[in-house]
C-alpha cells in the first residue's frame, strides 16, 4: 500500500470525465474503461484530497463545492501539463527558444543580417541574441559565456561554440574573397 499517495494526471482526467458527464458509466465508456475501476480511482483521488469530490445519490452524480472547484484547477493543471509539454518540444527543436549568436570583424555590415534574416524566416519565435567579441579565441565557452554559433570574417577563427556539436563545423561569414 502506497504510505504517500499523490495525485496523478490519470486522476485528474478521470474526475474531469465524470465531472463533464455527471455519470460514472458514460464516463467510464468515454474513458475506454469499465465503470467499476472509475469509480476506484475516483474514491482513491477523495481520499487523497481529503474529501468528496461529487454527491453520489440514486438519482444521479453532482459535485460538491469542493468537487467544483477541484475541476477547475483540474482543468488548469491539464492545460498547463499539455501546454508544458508542447513548450519542451518546440525548444527541443529549435522551434522556440534564445539562441546566441557571438560574432567578430565586420560580418555584421556584410553577410550576418542576411544570415539573422533567413534564420527568423524560419525561426520566428526564436529569440537571437548578439554578443560581440574581439575574435572567437578570445571567448571560449570555458570562459563563462554560453554562445552558440560564432561568426567571423576569418575563416580560421569561425567555428560554433555549442557543447555537442561538432568543433570542425564552421561558419564564415567573410566578404567575398577573405580568407
Amino acid at each position: 500500500m502506497n504510505m504517500n499517495p499523490e495525485i496523478e494526471l490519470r486522476h485528474l482526467r478521470y474526475f474531469l470525465a465524470v465531472a463533464e458527464t455527471l455519470h460514472f458509466s458514460k464516463a467510464a465508456a468515454q474513458l475506454g474503461m469499465a465503470q467499476p475501476p472509475l469509480s476506484q480511482q475516483i474514491r482513491s483521488l477523495e481520499r487523497i484530497v481529503g474529501y468528496p469530490l461529487f454527491d453520489r445519490t440514486t438519482r444521479g452524480v453532482r459535485l460538491t463545492k469542493v468537487g467544483q472547484y477541484f475541476r477547475e484547477r483540474a482543468q488548469n493543471t491539464l492545460t498547463k501539463v499539455h501546454d508544458d509539454v508542447e513548450m519542451a518540444r518546440r525548444l527541443g527543436n529549435g522551434q522556440e527558444g534564445v539562441l546566441t549568436v557571438g560574432f567578430s570583424g565586420s560580418v555584421m555590415l556584410t553577410t550576418l543580417p542576411k544570415a539573422i534574416e533567413g534564420y527568423r524566416r524560419l525561426y520566428p519565435r526564436v529569440e537571437l541574441r548578439l554578443l560581440e567579441v574581439v575574435t572567437a579565441e578570445q571567448a571560449p565557452p570555458s570562459a563563462g559565456r554560453n554562445t552558440g554559433p560564432r561568426f567571423s570574417s576569418r575563416r580560421r577563427t569561425a567555428r560554433w561554440a555549442v557543447d555537442g556539436i561538432d568543433p570542425a563545423r564552421t561558419v564564415h561569414c567573410g566578404t567575398p574573397g577573405s580568407s
